[in-house]
């Protein structure tokens, strides 16, 4: 059913969805929810995307995404509409540690991105030092200079409330190892969609921060499932088929001729679609190729080393870019982060028993650096090398029992998403097939991005097909 002379087409019969990571699943979930007929393509032999499983001693845990943002309740009331909600769990308390040249230390408790909403308290001081921590508390006076109608980095921002160190040795850290991103190229409202305007509003970053953490539901600022995030991929498949979902493994899709008509391989055509896919594979079924995004490996070991009992570093270490001699830019201490998987270990291999998972490549690194295109043997040689200085702990190689490498792209808004979006806005309203594009290139990083922005689209095209 194709629509014609401008008009948009009447309740489309079927909705295709691309792609068959956490958006496009989310977003066939709500068509299907609402009655809708779906059929969801996916190139690859299995669903999921960066939602993964891996398994190392007999314990299977999370091979990407491992956890999601409670700053909204949209993921967890997401989890609770698909019957999940008994099986969310938070984390270890005891957070994450930052690693600055010569200085290993708690990150701040009461940050935003390592931003910190007291930039007078002693463990900000701690880690940038008397005269940075002061430059830092300036925030809290100096007039507002920044407007709605800019649109800045995260870096700009945070470079003129707060000084240049808090930066490097606060912001860096978490933007590279958590969002793969140098916060100068991190647009501030992507990286925390209210953090700005909240500036705006309270005249200061630091009570913004503060603001935002007063006002974010009770508990940790991250939660998982028991089991793993990959967990939600097998409810969600299971949910989708049960709906009559028709789901297509091992089959990409083609693109048909113009207006960008999406066609399945027997040709048949849509009239309404969501391109679940990144924005690089978006703009190629749509006719226009991209550069590739870049990537990273993630290095997970399983060691015997009781020394790790303790948790030294807490749930892991965030690497601040300008330390030497450490090619990791994070470590996330897994049987220490979530208590599940520590138990996990115990039951299958006793007592003294560890996953720790270890990221390699950042933004800008140059090409001798490790990454997405190093070797695994490279890999696994620094992951062997960084993991002592990381813990504090000599744990030996001899004690690392199994490893895996596994790289994924990078997620987070690309360059090509905005003009993408403007394409298909431009297609439908010359009265073109309504294409709606989700995932991290589109919503953000992060499931707490992701999911409500695919839901939403997926109501937009109901709305629409209802409307016509």
């Amino acid at each position: 059913m194709t629509p014609t002379s401008g008009a948009k087409a009447a309740a489309p019969a079927t909705y295709a969805v691309v792609g068959g990571g956490i958006a496009g699943l989310t977003a066939a979930w709500e068509l299907a929810c609402a009655g809708a007929q779906v059929e969801l393509y996916e190139a690859s032999e299995r669903l999921g995307g960066a939602l993964a499983p891996l398994q190392l001693g007999g314990v299977r845990v999370d091979a990407g995404a491992e956890a999601f943002a409670t700053r909204t309740p949209a993921v967890r009331e997401f989890l609770d509409e698909l019957g999940l909600a008994d099986r969310i769990v938070s984390p270890n308390p005891a957070g994450a540690w930052l690693q600055l040249p010569g200085l290993a230390a708690p990150l701040p408790a009461t940050g935003i991105l390592g931003i910190p909403g007291d930039p007078t308290a002693g463990e900000v001081a701690r880690l940038l030092g008397t005269a940075d921590a002061a430059r830092a508390a300036e925030d809290l006076t100096a007039a507002m200079t920044w407007t709605a109608q800019q649109s800045p980095s995260l870096g700009e921002v945070v470079v003129d409330r707060m000084g240049p160190a808090v930066v490097e040795k606060l912001v860096a850290p978490i933007t590279s190892g958590v969002h793969s991103a140098d916060p100068h190229q991190l647009p501030m409202s992507t990286a925390h969609p209210r953090l700005y305007q909240a500036m705006l509003e309270h005249g200061s970053l630091a009570r913004a921060v503060a603001a935002l953490r007063a006002a974010a539901p009770a508990g940790s600022s991250v939660q998982s499932l028991r089991g793993g995030m990959n967990t939600l991929i097998s409810a969600l498949e299971e949910q989708l088929r049960q709906l009559g979902v028709r789901i297509r493994l091992n089959t990409p899709v083609a693109t048909g001729p113009p207006p960008w008509l999406l066609q399945d391989l027997q040709g048949r055509e849509y009239s309404a679609v969501i391109l679940a896919a990144g924005a690089q594979q978006a703009a190629q079924l749509l006719g226009s190729p991209g550069d590739g995004p870049a990537g990273v490996a993630l290095v997970t070991l399983l060691v015997h080393a009781p020394e790790l009992d303790a948790h030294p570093r807490g749930t892991g270490m965030l690497v601040a870019p300008s330390v030497a001699g450490i090619g990791a830019k994070a470590m996330t201490h897994i049987s220490a982060k979530w208590a599940w998987a520590a138990q996990s270990l115990e039951a299958q291999l006793g007592p003294g028993h560890h996953l720790v998972r270890l990221s390699y490549g950042r933004t800008g690194d140059h090409g001798a650096a490790l990454g997405f295109h190093s070797t695994e043997e490279a890999l696994y040689r620094a992951a062997l090398a960084d993991l002592p200085q990381l813990t504090g702990t000599a744990v030996t190689p001899e004690q690392v029992l199994d490893h895996t490498v596994v790289r994924w792209r990078r997620g987070g808004i690309s360059p090509q998403a905005q003009g993408l979006q403007e394409r298909l806005k431009a297609q439908a309203e010359r009265g073109g097939p309504e294409i709606a594009a989700v995932g991290e290139s589109f919503a953000g990083t992060g499931l707490a991005q992701v999911i409500p922005h695919a839901r939403q689209a997926a109501r937009h095209l109901l709305g629409q097909g209802r409307a016509a």
